[in-house]
Formats: C-alpha cells, structure tokens, sequence
C-alpha cells in the first residue's frame, strides 16, 4: 500500500485518471471493485457467525450497487476474477483489495478520491479546485458518469443574490445529504431520506465507507496484518473540522467511520445542537421545537451562509466532516468522523 494520491492537487488528481474518460472508470472497476465484490460474497459465505462474515456481507451488497450502476453509465463489466479455494488467502485478498481501493493508496485510490470530494461541493468550491472544469463540456461529461445533476442541486439558499449560485451544493442525490425530523427539542432525532435515484459516484462513496468497517478487521479478519493503517493515515492528512469561532465547537455529532454506512437509507442519529438556516443567517441553537420556533436565548453562534459554507468546505470535501439538512433547506446538522 501507498497513499499518494491525496498529496497531489485536485487539478492532478482529474487529469491522472482521466475523469471523463468511460474506459478508464471501466478499467477501475473491472481491477478493484469486482475482486472486492467476488470474495466479499464468497466470505460472507464461508464466515457465517462472524464478524468479518457481517461486514462481508454489507461490502457484497454495497459493491454490487456500484457494478449495477456502473453497467448502466459504462456498458458490460467483466466479472472475471476468481476466488482463491483456500478461505484464508481470501481474507487476506479482502483485505489487501479493500486497503489499495481506499481513497488516495495507490492508482485505485485516486478513482475513489476523486468521485468523494463531488459527494458535497459548492460551485464555488468546485471551480476552484477544479479549474478545468469550468469546461461545459468536460464537466457534462464528468458529470455524466458520476451522476451529478446540476438542474437538482443538493442545496439551493432561499435568497435573492448574486451569490445564490456560487452557494449551490452539487452532488449525489444517493448519498446522505437529506434528513426528516422526527422528535423536537434540546435534542433533535432525525431519519435520513433515501433516494430512489442511484448514481455511480454515490455508490462509490458507500462502498468507501463500508471499507473503513473492513479496514477495523474484525472478526478473522483480526489475523490479517496491514502494514499500515489507510485510515487513520488519510484521516490525519486531510484538513479538519473547523475552528470553534467559525463553526461552533458543541454542534459536531461525532460518527465512527467505519459506522457511518449505518446511517444510510432511513439511518436515526440524534443532534443536539441545530443550525437554522434563514436567507443569509445561519445561527446554532440549542433548542429547538420546530425549523422557526427558537428562543434568541438559546442561540450559541450566528454566523452567515458565505462564511459558513467556506469554512466548512475543504474538510467536508475531503470527509473529515459531513453535513446533512433537512427536507426543507433551512435546518442542517454538522459531523464529524472519527476514527
């Protein structure tokens, strides 16, 4: 395992694996993701009762919606590989093929890398890090392949500006980005929306989180030494969560990696400190009974959307960070991973 290719320039990053090229998203997945998905399958098979049998299994289903989307925008996916007999070289293969598929290890990790960071991203944000892209047509192409529709933007702020269009959230409709609430108060429950949308990049970036589960090697996979821990390493690289004077330190919900997948379609967490949205203000409070009852007393921080959205953006593309909101655009809750 090498981790590189978080420590080239995002602009690299496109070119190198020739994001608007079919073939090579083909190649990626016939390589990387169809090994995964056969001895995946095959462990959940051979481990039932396990540990590693369990996350196995969510990695075979996570890996198989990536191969079904990636037939529809790609064409035919080779299924070729085969599975070694002895169960144990199939942990280990697992395992390896997991690790050199996480984002940034090696030439695989740049596919993954690359579709992540357009999970959640302003157009601001994305012509600046991806200058080449203010291309119509490249970017129609990228576009195209990953699944992000820039008529249906994940957040579009309710206000009259110039800046409404800087301020659009881009990204994949599959991955969580939409809540409900379903309980008020000093804490707030909320149920993640599915969407009936799949998309490749979405589906690449489930199958993503699902590896950090693998790369905790629980169960037999505990036997099956790594010479170093991807995770952590990509964590420690990339920028963190905000400073508390720019996004208030109490508001993060703090998500192990490797359980982040369990929040998918319908997933419930508990919040206990909001952000409500209201034009351009952005004020977190600690009690809330519905999006625009709230005392002035139970305001922590106010800030504004602009400043908000630039803080936020470098760790949430990266995913040291995470941002949900709810079905009307106007209460968003922050998270951090941890590791």
């Amino acid at each position: 395992m090498k981790s590189t290719a978080y420590k080239i320039s995002p602009e690299e990053l496109l070119q190198e694996i020739k994001a608007w090229d079919e073939n090579s998203w083909k190649s990626f997945i016939e390589s990387n993701v169809v090994p995964i998905h056969i001895l995946a399958d095959s462990i959940s098979k051979q481990f039932v009762g396990d540990a590693s049998a369990d996350v196995a299994g969510v990695v075979a289903k996570e890996s198989k919606r990536v191969l079904d989307v990636a037939g529809e925008v790609l064409g035919d996916i080779s299924m070729s590989y085969t599975p070694p007999e002895d169960p144990i070289e199939c942990l280990r293969l697992f395992v390896e093929y997991c690790a050199n598929t996480f984002l940034g290890v090696g030439d695989a990790g740049k596919y993954t890398l690359f579709a992540w960071t357009l999970r959640k991203i302003t157009r601001e944000y994305l012509s600046s890090i991806y200058p080449s892209l203010k291309d119509h047509e490249k970017r129609a192409k990228i576009f195209g392949i990953l699944g992000i529709d820039e008529k249906e933007p994940l957040f579009i702020p309710q206000v009259r500006s110039k800046l409404v269009e800087d301020l659009t959230i881009l990204g994949y409709p599959d991955y969580p980005s939409l809540f409900k609430v379903e309980e008020w108060g000093d804490t707030i429950r909320v149920r993640t929306l599915p969407s009936e949308r799949k998309t490749f990049g979405g589906s690449l970036c489930r199958l993503v989180d699902t590896l950090t589960a693998v790369l905790k090697r629980p169960g037999m996979l505990s036997g099956i030494e790594l010479s170093s821990d991807p995770v952590s390493e990509y964590r420690n690289s990339i920028p963190s969560k905000p400073e508390s004077g720019q996004i208030y330190s109490g508001s993060w919900v703090n998500i192990p990696w490797s359980e982040f997948y369990t929040k998918y379609d319908g997933g419930k967490l508990n919040a206990g400190h909001v952000w409500v949205i209201e034009g351009f203000s952005v004020k977190c409070v600690d009690y809330l009974s519905s999006p625009s009852q709230y005392s002035d007393s139970y305001v922590k921080q106010e800030t504004n959307l602009l400043s908000f959205l630039r803080s936020i953006m470098p760790s949430i593309i990266t995913g040291s960070t995470e941002m949900l909101l709810n079905d009307g655009w106007n209460i968003l809750i922050t998270i951090e991973r941890t590791v």
